[in-house]
């Protein structure tokens, strides 16, 4: 049977950035997705695309393709706008896709395999592929992290926790039936796994499918790193309030136990710094040094991961960059106390 796919991409790229090489490398990015839908070997699908607010430069891309093509005036977030895509589809799979990811030339014939089976769960979540070569020591790290502790870490486990849209297809009417994303969420931020901690409150199961894989086309550096670490840890700060039941899935989730612990050892490592600075503590630098071999060590299988996938200087790295992403999550767990109980900024 041929299912009618309904490819669904949100973008949104600023009206305000210069015209540069740099500037120009997520709108390359984004033709690249556009080109591998349409290069699919499997053919029965619409591409829906959404502009949400986006550029003149980014609309003129996706006329020169045939979409369906969607236009928000104003930004009003990634759940906003696939919600509308999905109202405006015909067929009766429905696949989100990011806007920077890749796909391979049979991703659309894999979805498609996979609702023909008489057995299967309504939904299917593709990977981020590992092997892919960064530039950006940045990204080499965060792509690493991603694939780890979402997917390989968890590759004896059938099914996946943390939905993520890189790409994700779900039937129309399961979507339908939970209400799709939640459009309060602004930008790109957390809507997706809002969405997929519902699904599993609602009694579904997500399947993960391994050889669905795309490549993740970014292109950022240490700044933009901790801007968009900010605003994701924020976000989900303000998640876990809203919803404690969120929180408990989360942490129950096997994968992040060890990132779990990380950030309480890096509390404590950081409590311990600004409490000698005031007070001289008694064997602080004995106590530094220990918690310092207990946070390396309860990351070695993710460092190991990044030795074997990456090289040896990309594991050294990782160690640094592991250690400054769980501080900022930190920082962010208290801005978003402060956010959300202060100044009553609820999303």
């Amino acid at each position: 049977m041929k299912n009618k796919l309904s490819v669904i991409i949100p973008f949104y790229f600023s009206k305000n950035k210069k015209n540069t090489k740099y500037d120009n490398f997520p709108l390359r990015a984004f033709e690249k997705c556009l080109t591998a839908v349409f290069n699919s070997s499997y053919k029965n699908f619409e591409l829906i695309a959404v502009s949400d607010g986006s550029s003149s430069e980014s609309i003129k891309l996706v006329q020169k393709y045939p979409c369906k093509l969607i236009k928000i005036k104003n930004n009003s977030g990634a759940g906003f706008a696939r919600n509308l895509g999905a109202k405006k589809s015909n067929g009766n799979i429905l696949i989100f896709l990011d806007a920077d990811v890749e796909i391979k030339s049979n991703a659309l014939k894999i979805v498609n395999d996979y609702f023909n089976q008489k057995k299967n769960y309504g939904m299917i979540q593709g990977i981020y592929s590992n092997k892919v070569k960064y530039k950006s020591k940045t990204n080499e790290y965060l792509q690493c992290y991603y694939s780890y502790y979402i997917f390989t870490e968890t590759k004896k486990h059938k099914f996946t926790q943390s939905l993520i849209t890189n790409i994700f297809a779900i039937q129309k009417s399961i979507f339908e039936e939970n209400r799709g994303f939640d459009s309060k969420f602004s930008g790109a931020n957390l809507e997706d796994q809002e969405f997929g901690f519902r699904l599993q409150n609602n009694g579904h199961k997500i399947p993960i499918l391994r050889n669905l894989n795309t490549t993740h086309h970014v292109n950022f550096g240490i700044i933009d790193f901790i801007k968009k670490i900010t605003i994701i840890q924020i976000g989900e700060m303000k998640l876990h309030l809203r919803n404690k039941k969120t929180f408990i899935q989360k942490s129950a989730q096997k994968n992040y136990w060890g990132v779990i612990s990380g950030l309480i050892l890096v509390s404590i490592i950081m409590s311990l710094i600004i409490f000698n600075f005031f007070t001289k503590s008694p064997y602080f630098l004995e106590c530094l040094i220990i918690l310092n071999l207990a946070f390396i060590g309860l990351h070695v299988s993710f460092f190991k991961y990044v030795f074997l996938s990456k090289g040896f200087f990309a594991a050294l790295r990782s160690i640094f960059y592991s250690y400054l992403h769980r501080i900022i999550v930190v920082n962010c767990a208290i801005s978003g106390l402060i956010d959300f109980y202060v100044f009553n900024r609820r999303y």
